[in-house]
């Protein structure tokens, strides 16, 4: 990394464009994270056919923007409504809606928003930090080693992300079928088309998330009935609010370690925030000198679980642009519209593109302070906004899903796809299959074909035999099998009655 990429993506602050675009991003992660079911995936996916349309200075850095911000919209309703807005605030409601009930919800609010502006402040700092750590490794990858890097992020989604193993690598394999439908990049064979024109040069990336996630989310809401949330907590006035942000400052060692669990975790391809979460909060309570307290509404579970998911997102970027892995789930739409864009994730975005990826980078860091400018002030009115009724919300979002599936090409046979994937998307759902990996692997499937076959004719067929390639290999094998191995070595605990069941 060069002094003169810092500068230059400095330089792009100064355009008062950029602002408006993190400004406008920074309310909308904060909407879509605080209304329950209504996540960053989902914000985002609906974005992208309007984001297909700007530039990369523009589209990426309103996506960055989104991505960091959404914990803080989402800490809101767990704490106040006992809803996480998006899954890595699960964690937060354990000791936050407590505190509410108890007339401490904007003392936990307060802590909560600090923490997370402090996480977003600070982890971006360190991932610029490490960036030349990471280079030397960046230029000994060759394409056959990041065949496996690839395969590797696919295995950690697929396992990490899902309840079940086998249905988290089924869905990463769906995925990378799909994206199997159309030409071949190579030898320009038919696969899969069946005598459809429009297959040829495959299935639209946009219409397949929006499919994907948007309409089973909001199916299944319509279905529910009534409003989102239904209790009515409220703030107790700015007062609580800043006793919540100096709580943060009193646990400063609190927050510093669970932002590092936060980053190394986010850094891990495919995982996301909600295990770094859970990881944090166990942190701080084995490390409390009142554990008892937490569950019934310790403030140091807040600040740990908000410190740790957006810590996440800078873990996360680094992945994401390093390798061209997503470190979270939903990196995967940054790698789609980095795609859209002409960009190419992997080695070039620390390399070539390096002024852009710091600019990224940059972006984490100041969309914590927008973030918390905006939402403490207006915490008491946003709160409000979850409790739209469920059956006037579903509607509207499935009108701009099947509009922006349409908008994308101007072609019906989107909005086909966007409602076929939405049926796949529900029976996904309903039996607990893993919809990230199947995106994940659609994704990646044409990088994968690319390094796979330059791998190939540049190497021959026994391409991976090289250290690092077999050391992949031994990745994948050993975190495919690391849930079978414990699962064995309990049953052969239970059978020596070493643990009771």
């Amino acid at each position: 990394m060069t002094f003169h990429a810092i500068f230059d993506a400095l330089g792009n602050f100064a355009n008062l464009q950029m602002w408006l675009v993190m400004t406008a991003g920074t309310v909308i992660g904060l909407v879509f994270g605080l209304v329950p079911g209504i996540s960053g995936m989902l914000a985002l996916t609906l974005m992208l056919p309007f984001l297909f349309f700007m530039t990369p200075m523009v589209a990426l850095p309103l996506i960055m923007t989104v991505m960091a911000i959404q914990f803080q919209g989402g800490a809101v309703s767990a704490i106040l409504l006992n809803v996480p807005g998006t899954p890595g605030s699960s964690a937060t409601l354990i000791d936050g809606f407590p505190m509410t009930q108890r007339g401490e919800g904007g003392r936990a609010l307060g802590a909560a928003q600090t923490a997370s502006a402090l996480a977003n402040i600070l982890t971006a700092f360190v991932a610029l930090a490490v960036i030349p750590l990471i280079l030397p490794m960046i230029v000994a990858l060759r394409s056959a080693d990041m065949v496996f890097v690839i395969l590797l992020g696919l295995t950690f989604i697929g396992v990490l992300a899902s309840g079940s193993m086998i249905k988290g690598l089924l869905s990463g394999g769906v995925g990378l079928l799909i994206s199997f439908i159309g030409f071949h990049p190579t030898t320009g064979a038919e696969r899969f088309i069946f005598g459809y024109l429009y297959l040829y040069d495959g299935i639209p990336l946009v219409p397949l998330m929006l499919g994907l996630f948007a309409i089973p989310e909001m199916v299944a809401l319509a279905a529910t009935g009534g409003n989102i949330a239904e209790s009515r907590a409220t703030i107790n006035g700015m007062a609580d609010v800043w006793q919540g942000v100096r709580d943060v400052f009193r646990h400063k060692r609190l927050v510093l370690q669970s932002q590092l669990i936060g980053f190394l975790v986010g850094a891990l391809p495919g995982v996301g925030a909600s295990p770094a979460t859970f990881i944090a909060y166990g942190h701080a309570k084995q490390s409390s000198k009142d554990p008892e307290s937490f569950g019934k509404g310790n403030v140091e579970g807040v600040i740990a679980a908000e410190s740790a998911n957006n810590a996440c997102e800078s873990g996360a970027l680094l992945t994401t642009l390093a390798l061209g892995i997503p470190g979270s789930p939903i990196m995967a739409l940054l790698l789609g519209v980095m795609t859209m864009h002409g960009l190419i994730p992997g080695p070039d975005m620390l390399t070539t593109n390096l002024s852009l990826s710091i600019t990224l980078i940059w972006v984490i860091a100041i969309s914590g302070v927008l973030g918390i400018a905006i939402c403490l002030p207006l915490a008491p009115r946003l709160s409000r906004i979850a409790f739209i009724p469920g059956s006037l919300l579903a509607p509207i979002v499935l009108v701009l899903a099947l509009t922006g599936a349409f908008s994308y090409h101007n072609r019906y046979e989107d909005v086909v796809v966007a409602v076929i994937f939405g049926l796949v998307g529900m029976v996904m759902r309903r039996f607990d299959y893993n919809r990230p990996a199947l995106l994940l692997g659609f994704i990646l499937g044409a990088i994968f074909e690319k390094f796979f076959f330059i791998a190939l004719h540049a190497d021959g067929p026994y391409f991976f035999v090289r250290p690092i390639s077999l050391g992949l290999i031994l990745a994948i094998v050993a975190v495919i099998a690391i849930g079978p191995v414990k699962g064995l070595m309990k049953r052969v605990k239970l059978a020596r009655g070493e643990v009771k069941a």
